[in-house]
């Protein structure tokens, strides 16, 4: 892996396998994230009848789920993988996932989930990137109370655990992704240190928890979805010195990222300590590039 960073320091990377899902009405195909990303495809790309995004549950995607309460261990064949988030300082994680990504989609689909995200499945290279920062620079979650926000299959999360986060919070709003990280944190021992809780950034209590570090990974892939982020962190972090971590892919959306970074700095006083620009190859052979920020508040 090839990095160019400000700071030589936090150059390296991590072979890796990326799929990407696109759609052609019903029928799903396979693409790399390059070809995805050049295309206007992305992570949270999809059908007509699945619209994608985070910000909240829906009545139709919430009537859904809530119908079904079938296990995940029994819609879908499970594995737990090792992902070596940094080999040079031995860090590794556990993730349990469904083997093949393709069949959540279809489960979704076939039951007409409207504004559901069934691509949690996969492990997301900006989630990698935010993991390896962290194994990188664990002063940023050691002893601290951390929270991986649209946590998916919290590698960010379960990474910063297994480098001393003192508590972790995972935040989603998909029944199956939570249901998957509760495996996760089973299969790496790491108690109650490590809790999911269903989120919806839409609506936060007045008594929202606020955290010394926030990890977020894909969450500007849609221009709607800047404004309210942006105005979510600092309702997530604690002022005076806490951190956001920011993984984006830096040719989906770039318009999106410059208009938060704007937003955070100049309306919510953030400090930009850090930005870089992460290619990593593939197993496949082929560059996939990210894009990392650190924010300070």
């Amino acid at each position: 892996a090839r990095a160019r960073a400000s700071d030589a320091s936090d150059r390296g990377g991590v072979s890796m396998t990326v799929t990407a899902l696109a759609s052609c009405a019903r029928t799903w195909t396979r693409c790399d994230a390059r070809s995805c990303t050049s295309s206007g495809l992305g992570r949270r790309r999809s059908p007509p009848s699945v619209s994608c995004g985070r910000r909240g549950a829906s009545t139709v995607m919430t009537a859904s789920l809530a119908s079904d309460r079938t296990p995940i261990e029994k819609l879908f064949t499970l594995v737990t993988e090792d992902v070596v988030v940094d080999h040079e300082r031995q860090v590794t994680v556990k993730v349990v996932r469904p083997r093949d990504e393709d069949e959540v989609v279809e489960y979704y689909v076939e039951r007409m989930m409207n504004d559901a995200d069934p691509y949690w499945a996969v492990l997301w290279p900006s989630a990698r990137a935010v993991s390896r920062y962290i194994a990188r620079a664990p002063a940023l979650v050691r002893d601290k109370a951390v929270c991986d926000l649209g946590a998916g299959l919290g590698l960010a999360g379960l990474a910063a655990c297994a480098c001393g986060a003192k508590k972790v919070a995972l935040y989603d709003r998909e029944r199956l992704a939570m249901e998957c990280a509760l495996l996760s944190i089973e299969a790496n021992g790491f108690g109650d240190r490590v809790h999911v809780d269903e989120f919806d950034w839409n609506v936060i209590r007045a008594d929202q928890e606020k955290f010394d570090t926030l990890l977020a990974c894909d969450v500007l892939y849609e221009e709607a979805a800047v404004g309210p982020v942006a105005e979510l962190v600092p309702r997530l972090v604690k002022q005076g010195g806490g951190r956001f971590l920011l993984g984006d892919p830096p040719l989906r959306a770039p318009q999106n990222r410059a208009k938060f970074k704007s937003i955070l700095c100049d309306q919510y006083g953030a400090f930009l300590m850090r930005e870089l620009s992460v290619t990593e190859v593939t197993e496949s052979g082929e560059d996939d590039e990210l894009v990392f920020i650190d924010f300070k508040l």
